[in-house]
């Protein structure tokens, strides 16, 4: 399999995944954005920390690469719920505080 088919396919799972995961039932607590048109202004309201600080934590402390970041609220909190590919290919999920990139 050549290598732009692989990461075509491993996009089209990262995207699969993430369709189910938010398609899931949802807390009655919870509301997510997965539209950064309507995430922006929360961040900036919330002085949350900006999705770029996702993309460097993912890269340093995980070796990893963001392939999607959602910001979520979960009761009285925002969280970033990021799907990773990692550096051996695979895809994996984490979920951070969106105020201190705490991993959750």
């Amino acid at each position: 399999m050549s290598q732009k088919l692989a990461s075509l396919l491993v996009c089209a799972l990262a995207a699969a995944t993430v369709v189910i995961a938010l398609a899931g039932p949802v807390a009655a607590e919870e509301r997510c954005y997965g539209d950064w048109s309507d995430a922006a202004p929360v961040v900036a309201a919330e002085r949350l920390r900006p999705a770029r600080d996702v993309h460097d934590l993912a890269r340093d402390r995980h070796g990893s690469d963001v392939v999607r970041i959602v910001l979520c609220r979960v009761a009285d909190d925002y969280v970033y719920r990021i799907v990773l590919r990692r550096s051996d290919g695979r895809i994996g999920n984490l979920t951070v505080g969106a105020a201190s990139l705490a991993v959750r």
